[in-house]
């Protein structure tokens, strides 16, 4: 399988401070709104490290993850 590579930048300018962007995939270029962990679910997610989303692509990792996914607020 091939490795999926970024194509948006880390942060972004927002109000003249840096802010985190969406890593999902690496094509989503909306602000993060908070920071998961993955990790820290068992199984297959072990090996996972952590992410930072968008509103949107969290309630849809939420929602795929039964809302046990571990989470901070940025």
């Amino acid at each position: 399988m091939a490795e999926l590579k970024r194509l948006t930048p880390l942060y972004k300018k927002h109000r003249g401070k840096r802010v985190p962007v969406c890593d999902y995939h690496g094509t989503c270029k909306n602000k993060a709104y908070k920071e998961v962990y993955p990790s820290l679910l068992s199984g297959k997610h072990k090996r996972d490290g952590w992410n930072y989303l968008c509103k949107k692509h969290f309630k849809q990792e939420q929602k795929r993850l039964k809302n046990k996914l571990p989470y901070a607020h940025i």
